[in-house]
């Protein structure tokens, strides 16, 4: 029996999402420059090709073509200090020592690679936009702890990739109201976990520190296809109120195909032979829930001698979907020690609960046509009880703030942009990103604003 905690423990550990997007769950960090400037608060204005994400009404009032090219940096800087504890599997006459640990970091924070691209235009019709995109989901995308930290039970590494293909087309009447959808294609070409688990065959037998029979245990594979949907709708009923609203409708899970490995740390055990039907196989899927999302914004729009604007969002996800994560091994069996164990279809609890967020920010025109300033901050309500907390993804209350970000326009037909943004993500402890934009008019007589208050 303990055999078998420990060898489903380790296949169903493995069972987890990497893209750590500043929302919890399975992401950490808001997706284009402009709108992690407002903290997220783009769902009314959705006003560049990235309208394909946050509302794909919004490419309806994008004139001409818009080419989108950018990435971003950022330092992931998580750390872990484990509690002090117990150790039972070094007693000495019934008493156990007690054992502090050190604080562990994450050895790979740095992550420099964050692409998208994106095009968007309205073919020469005045009330339509269309718009391709590819990008890479915001998050931390690979984590690495010490093996003999104090996080070795939960998480030693996890690399995921995660890449968004969108198809988005979008209709409006005059300026009163449009909508639009987008058809996503979801691949995940790398997901890769590893952690440590005590095979310790003898019942009762605790090691909470480190055990004789340590064994490594990883699963490496991917999901070249989960398919996903946006629909999205604005109206604004009077010239200085604009209202959005948008859902990922479909609910759906990434699916791997991976492989399942588990090496001991003493090579005197020998290897680890796992089977399927008496023939050596270690193919299983892990299946990992995606939630459902709606979010709705409000936007006003100051005219005058210096235009601005001031939104606020609010984004609900279906987070509780991700009751678990599950590896099915479709009857695989695991020998050790003269003994094989069964591991069966197993489940590993997360018990996620629906977030919650609230997100406010804007823009301003201080010099019109020429430079624009914009900020914003946001706060979500956690994703994972204390109780089932992990290293692997950011799962308490999150904060953010979009520290003032300038932003130069130019009239004329091609521009490069540069927006910088300060994400400070209290949870987390998230760095500097930044990203590059060309953009490029092909409708010059309508002589637009970039910055995009008077393109509406």
């Amino acid at each position: 029996m303990r055999r078998f905690i420990a060898l489903t423990t380790l296949a169903g550990a493995v069972a987890v999402n990497g893209t750590a997007l500043a929302d919890g769950g399975y992401y950490g960090g808001a997706l284009d420059a402009r709108a992690a400037g407002r903290a997220g608060a783009f769902v009314a204005r959705a006003d560049d090709p990235m309208a394909v994400h946050y509302n794909p009404a919004g490419l309806a009032t994008i004139g001409g073509t818009v080419f989108m090219v950018g990435n971003r940096f950022s330092h992931n800087g998580y750390s872990y200090t484990r509690a002090s504890t117990l150790d039972w599997g070094n007693a000495a006459g019934g008493v156990a020592p007690m054992v502090t640990f050190d604080p562990v970091s994450n050895e790979k924070a740095a992550q420099p690679l964050e692409p998208l691209i994106a095009i968007a235009s309205n073919l020469g019709l005045r009330d339509f936009g269309f718009a391709l995109a590819a990008f890479a989901a915001p998050g931390a995308s690979n984590l690495s702890f010490p093996d003999d930290g104090g996080q070795r039970y939960m998480m030693l590494k996890r690399e995921a990739i995660f890449l968004n293909y969108t198809a988005s087309a979008a209709w409006k009447f005059r300026d009163l109201f449009g909508i639009g959808a987008t058809l996503e294609w979801i691949a995940v070409p790398k997901l890769d976990y590893s952690l440590m688990i005590d095979g310790s065959p003898f019942a009762m037998d605790a090691h909470p520190v480190s055990s004789p029979f340590d064994m490594r245990a990883s699963t490496s594979g991917a999901d070249w296809f989960t398919f996903n949907a946006i629909l999205g709708a604005w109206v604004r009923p009077v010239p200085f109120l604009q209202i959005g609203l948008a859902g990922q409708v479909i609910p759906t899970s990434i699916e791997t195909k991976s492989t399942l490995t588990v090496t001991p740390v003493d090579p005197s055990l020998g290897e680890i032979e796992i089977t399927r039907d008496g023939l050596p196989a270690n193919d299983v899927n892990v299946i990992l829930p995606l939630p459902m999302m709606a979010r709705g914004g409000v936007r006003y729009i100051g005219l005058g001698t210096h235009p601005f604007d001031i939104e606020v969002d609010v984004e609900y996800e279906t987070w509780s979907r991700v009751n678990q994560f599950t590896v099915d091994t479709h009857g695989l069996s695991a020998y050790l020690l003269g003994s094989d164990t069964p591991l069966g279809r197993i489940a590993i609890a997360k018990h996620w609960r629906d977030t919650l967020a609230v997100k406010l920010g804007g823009d301003v025109s201080v010099i019109p046509g020429v430079l624009a300033l914009r900020g914003g901050a946001f706060y979500e309500t956690a994703v994972a009880d204390p109780a089932y907390s992990n290293v692997d993804f950011p799962g308490g209350r999150m904060r953010q703030h979009g520290l003032p970000d300038l932003e130069r326009s130019d009239r004329v037909a091609s521009v490069v942009r540069r927006d910088a943004e300060v994400l400070t993500n209290l949870l987390a402890g998230r760095g500097q990103s930044a990203r590059e934009q060309v953009v490029v008019d092909e409708a010059p007589e309508r002589d637009r604003e970039l910055w995009g208050l008077d393109s509406h």
